[in-house]
């Protein structure tokens, strides 16, 4: 075999390594009761926005930190640290669904460094308008309204 077919070679198994990796982590999403047995692990947790608590956020004393409550997929309720230089996160209480990385502390807080947010769609307002104003005819041609 000569060198630059060696080279091409290590390469390619290289690069193949590093995606199997990159795939690897990327599907590494967690419950918190998983996470609590892996003390400070780096993990991916996907749940929603916990409304039965309201949002701690201070900008004169932290500007950097938001503290809220996260349900996962289990319906476990966590409290969550977010150390994020943007503040807090625009739409947090209006999310659909929440993915937050970071470590479980030993405490039983989670500390997030990083968190996505599915907002809810405009498409599900419209289509409210629209079932709102399809009942509203309905109604109008029955004679239940004018």
């Amino acid at each position: 075999m000569r060198k630059i077919d060696i080279v091409i070679i290590v390469l390619v198994a290289l690069i193949g390594g590093i995606l199997v990796a990159t795939y690897l982590n990327s599907n590494d999403k967690t419950t918190f009761s998983k996470a609590l047995l892996n003390l400070d692990k780096q993990v991916k947790i996907v749940g929603t926005f916990d409304k039965t608590h309201s949002v701690e956020y201070d900008a004169q004393l932290d500007a950097d930190l938001t503290k809220f409550y996260v349900i996962d997929s289990e319906g476990k309720s966590c409290f969550v640290h977010l150390r994020d230089k943007q503040g807090k996160p625009m739409g947090l209480e209006q999310s659909e669904n929440v993915t937050i990385e970071g470590k479980m502390g030993q405490d039983g807080v989670f500390y997030a460094s990083h968190m996505l947010m599915k907002c809810p769609s405009k498409y599900n307002d419209q289509k409210k308008s629209f079932q709102r104003e399809y009942e509203l005819n309905g109604m109008r041609e029955s004679g239940k309204i004018e």
